[in-house]
């Protein structure tokens, strides 16, 4: 803000003195002439305050793309490691961790609040042309995965202590919300075209395919899209194709 002000100030200054010698000068036809440039410029001065709040945005916009992605990443190793221990080990049991939590539920934990991360990389990168459609499957897929996040963890450090027949409910239903988020997210992404778009595909058929598949590969399926996205967010880090989508 600092800086644009005296960026103002000082072209102000430029002007005023412009029109005083032209005055001098000339008369009153050149201070006719020095009042149109004085307009044309006042009108360019008004556009410079916009012009730093869109790049400001913009860099903002494009940091938070750059941390969804490697919560994607972040995700997508936490969903493969789980899974493999998962296959791997006797009766699916891990260690504990503190005692009140296993290696595997940590896991979860992890891989949910990184898709949390990825879900809000994917929604900062397609958001100028996003459209009705994608903004409802972003807050979905938000919204759902964030509240299973906090289920879980409840679930999981309480343990027996807490009433499974009010948690199971409550999960399923955060469960059906990101289902139908990632779904609208995976046709948008399609349609905007700003991602590849196996991206939009992976969005679509991944957590339905690890839902079916459950313990026998669902964690190796989440871990496929979380890669994915990560993938995606990073290779695709020049912004010129959102600044583009803007200006439309």
């Amino acid at each position: 803000h600092t800086q644009s002000n005296m960026l103002l100030e000082g072209w102000g200054l430029v002007v005023d003195v412009v029109e005083e010698r032209m005055n001098r000068r000339h008369g009153p036809k050149s201070g006719e002439v020095a009042m149109a440039m004085k307009r044309r410029s006042r009108r360019f001065l008004n556009t410079i305050p916009s012009l730093l709040t869109q790049r400001r945005s913009r860099a903002a916009s494009f940091n938070l793309v750059r941390l969804g992605a490697h919560g994607a990443l972040l995700a997508g190793a936490a969903w493969m490691i789980s899974s493999i221990m998962i296959t791997t080990m006797p009766n699916g049991r891990s260690p504990e961790l503190y005692g009140f939590v296993s290696l595997t539920e940590a896991l979860y934990l992890v891989a949910l609040a990184g898709t949390v991360g990825g879900v809000l990389g994917l929604h900062a990168r397609q958001r100028p042309s996003y459209g009705r459609l994608g903004t409802a499957g972003f807050f979905g897929a938000f919204t759902g995965t964030s509240l299973l996040l906090v289920g879980l963890t409840i679930s999981f450090v309480s343990g027996s202590l807490s009433g499974p027949a009010l948690l199971d409910p409550t999960l399923g239903v955060c469960l059906w919300v990101s289902l139908i988020g990632f779904l609208l997210m995976g046709i948008a992404t399609l349609r905007l075209r700003v991602l590849p778009q196996w991206c939009g595909v992976l969005l679509i058929f991944s957590l339905p395919i690890a839902i079916c598949l459950g313990d026998l590969g669902g964690g190796a399926v989440l871990g496929l899209l979380g890669l994915a996205v990560g993938y995606a967010l990073l290779s695709q880090h020049d912004v010129s194709v959102l600044l583009r989508s803007e200006k439309k």
